[in-house]
């Protein structure tokens, strides 16, 4: 097991305490059944919907609502996408 060299880091110890997500915007879109089927992230605090600032998956979900499958946007995973056109960006 190798040790990170920042192991004493406030803020290394924070992210691996909460998880890397808790340090980014997020917003989601939900089904009928309250699933998330759009989950975005933006590292920028407060973005507007409409900037080009998210990383975006879609969720799938099978006739049981487990999570089937969790695709990554057509053109890659990039902080670049709008939240707004967030389904015209997976085929």
């Amino acid at each position: 097991m190798s040790v990170p060299n920042n192991i004493f880091s406030p803020s290394e110890r924070l992210q691996n305490t909460l998880g890397a997500e808790d340090f980014f915007e997020s917003r989601f879109e939900n089904d009928a059944n309250a699933n998330p089927i759009y989950a975005a992230w933006s590292p920028i605090p407060n973005a507007a919907t409409a900037d080009s600032v998210w990383y975006i998956k879609k969720i799938y979900y099978d006739a049981n609502q487990g999570i089937a499958r969790v695709q990554l946007p057509d053109d890659g995973v990039k902080f670049s996408y709008s939240f707004d056109d967030r389904a015209s960006y997976f085929s």
